[in-house]
C-alpha cells in the first residue's frame, strides 16, 4: 500500500510468528560464501527471491553457518567454508522480497561488545526485528561470547524480538528439552525452531510434555515451527546425520535404497522425491499425535542444498507442507498474490510525471510539420 514511510517488513513476519491462532510458514537459505562480491551476493539473492516469490511463505530464514567443531568425533562430510553476514545478506532478501527475515546468530561466537554492535548494525542498518538466538555446539568447549540470557538482553533492548533453537533428540536423550523451551520462553523467546526432523516419535514426545508442562504452570505455550530438509544424496544424508539430526535406518533405506544394488539403480530425482513423500508423512503423524498438546506449530523448509533436484525438492516440500498443516486447521484456505512493497507518495508522483511525460512526447510526435504541412497543402 503507498503512502509515507513504509513499516518494516519484519512487522508482518513478527506478527505471524506470535500469532498462536494461524501456522507460520518459513523458508530458509544459507548466505553466500565469504569474499563474494555485493554484485554477486545481491544476483543470487535475486535468483532465490524469484524462485521463492510464487511460496506463500510468512518470510524467510538465513542461517550462520559455524564450523561447530566439538559437535562429534566423526568428520565433517562438507568442508566448512565462512558465509557473508546474515544480516547483511537477510537485509538484501528483505528489499527484493519486501519480506521479513529471521536471522540467524550464534552469540558465542564474538565478544560481547562485538556481538552488541552487530545487533545494533542489524536494528540501525538492515531493519531487522527477528533473531534466532544460537548457543555453542556443545557444553565442552569453553566460549568468549555473551551467555544466551545476556545476549537476549541484548536484542530485547533494541526493541527487537527473538527465538531460540529446539532439537528433538536432546530430549530422547536427556528428556529435558521441555524444560529447556519453558526456561527460554521465561527468558523473552517467542518462537522456537527445530531442528531438522526425520523422526517423529521425539518430536511427539517433547510438545506432549511441554504443553503439559505448560498446563501446570499456567502460561500459554509459545510457537514451535517444525523444521524439514528434503534429502537425496548419500553425502547430504551424512551431514544431516553429522549435524545431530536422527534418521530412522528404515527411513535412509527407503530414501536412498536398501541394497547396493538398489542404490546403484535408484536416481538421485527419485531419492529426493523419496524423501519428500517421507517429511509430508512426518508432518501428518506429528499433527495427528499433538492435536491435544495445545502448543501452536509453524513449518520450515531448509533450501541449503547445492544439488538442483534437491533445491527443486524444497519448493516442491514446501508448498505440499503448507497444505497439510492448513487442513489439519478444518477450516477453508486459499493462497491470493499481493504486491509485497506498494509504491510510496513519491514513486506514485514519478510515475505520474513519467507517464505524463510520455504523453506530451507522443502528442509533439503526432504534431504535424511544418514539411507536413506544405506537403499538404501541394
Amino acid at each position: 500500500t503507498g503512502g509515507g514511510e513504509r513499516d518494516p517488513p519484519t512487522s508482518d513476519l513478527l506478527n505471524a510468528l506470535i500469532d498462536p491462532a494461524r501456522p507460520t510458514f518459513l523458508f530458509g537459505a544459507v548466505p553466500p560464501r565469504e569474499g563474494t562480491t555485493l554484485e554477486s551476493a545481491a544476483d543470487i539473492g535475486e535468483k532465490f527471491v524469484a524462485r521463492s516469490r510464487a511460496l506463500a511463505a510468512d518470510g524467510f530464514i538465513v542461517y550462520d553457518i559455524q564450523e561447530e567443531s566439538g559437535r562429534t568425533n566423526e568428520p565433517r562430510p562438507f568442508p566448512f567454508k565462512k558465509t557473508l553476514d546474515p544480516a547483511e545478506y537477510g537485509a538484501l532478501l528483505q528489499r527484493r522480497s519486501g519480506k521479513g527475515v529471521v536471522v540467524y546468530k550464534c552469540v558465542v561466537e564474538h565478544d560481547q561488545e562485538t556481538f552488541d554492535q552487530w545487533v545494533d548494525d542489524a536494528v540501525s542498518r538492515h531493519d531487522h526485528r527477528c533473531f534466532n538466538l544460537v548457543g555453542g555446539a556443545t557444553s565442552t568447549v569453553k566460549y568468549s561470547g555473551p551467555t544466551m540470557p545476556d545476549a537476549a538482553r541484548k536484542v530485547t533492548e533494541r526493541s527487537a524480538a527473538f527465538g531460540c533453537v529446539t532439537i528433538a533428540e536432546r530430549h530422547a536423550k536427556k528428556g529435558t528439552e521441555h524444560t529447556n523451551l519453558m526456561r527460554k520462553a521465561e527468558m523473552g523467546a517467542q518462537w522456537f525452531i527445530s531442528q531438522a526432523i526425520y523422526d517423529t516419535e521425539a518430536t511427539v514426545k517433547l510438545l506432549h510434555e511441554y504443553g503439559a508442562l505448560c498446563r501446570y504452570k499456567n502460561v500459554k505455550p509459545t510457537k514451535v515451527i517444525l523444521t524439514f530438509a528434503p534429502c537425496g544424496r548419500e553425502k547430504t544424508m551424512k551431514f544431516i546425520k553429522w549435524l545431530g539430526v536422527h534418521v530412522p535406518e528404515d527411513v535412509e533405506r527407503r530414501i536412498l535404497g536398501a541394497s547396493e544394488d538398489e542404490r546403484k539403480a535408484r536416481t538421485k530425482d527419485e531419492n529426493v522425491k523419496q524423501s519428500v513423500q517421507i517429511l509430508c508423512d512426518c508432518l501428518r503423524t506429528i499433527l495427528a499425535q499433538t492435536s491435544t498438546a495445545g502448543v501452536p506449530l509453524g513449518v520450515s523448509v531448509e533450501s541449503v542444498s547445492i544439488f538442483r533436484e534437491e533445491i527443486d525438492a524444497a519448493h516442491d516440500l514446501f508448498g505440499q507442507l503448507q497444505a497439510i498443516m492448513l487442513d489439519a486447521h478444518g477450516w477453508p484456505w486459499k493462497v491470493q498474490w499481493v504486491y509485497t512493497l506498494g509504491p510510496t507518495v513519491q514513486e506514485k508522483a514519478a510515475h505520474v510525471l513519467q507517464s505524463r511525460a510520455q504523453a506530451l512526447a507522443v502528442q509533439v510526435h503526432q504534431q504535424p510539420t511544418a514539411a507536413d504541412a506544405t506537403a499538404a497543402a501541394a
